[in-house]
């Protein structure tokens, strides 16, 4: 699909259009009697996704959240009441 649209190809396809922006991350810019009028443009980044291993999946339990950096030393989730 080009980047470039006339203002009835993006009215046309406009949703095909948002879904390219948001999967390829692809800008495309409308332009009306061959003058730029407008673009379309993703956010933000991707957001991380996280998908389960295969075979682990419902298998593995974490009860604390490992992106915790609130203490000076790194433990393995280890119970709060053995914790120093």
């Amino acid at each position: 699909m080009p980047t470039t649209l006339n203002v009835n190809e993006a009215k046309t396809h406009f949703s095909s259009v948002v879904s390219e922006v948001e999967k390829n991350l692809v800008a495309f810019t409308i332009m009306r009697y061959g003058r730029p009028v407008a673009r379309i443009v993703p956010l933000e980044s991707p957001r991380r996704t996280f998908k389960p291993i295969p075979g682990l999946a419902g298998k593995v339990k974490v009860k604390c959240n490992l992106f915790d950096d609130s203490s000076s030393e790194w433990e393995a989730c280890g119970d709060a009441s053995t914790a120093s």
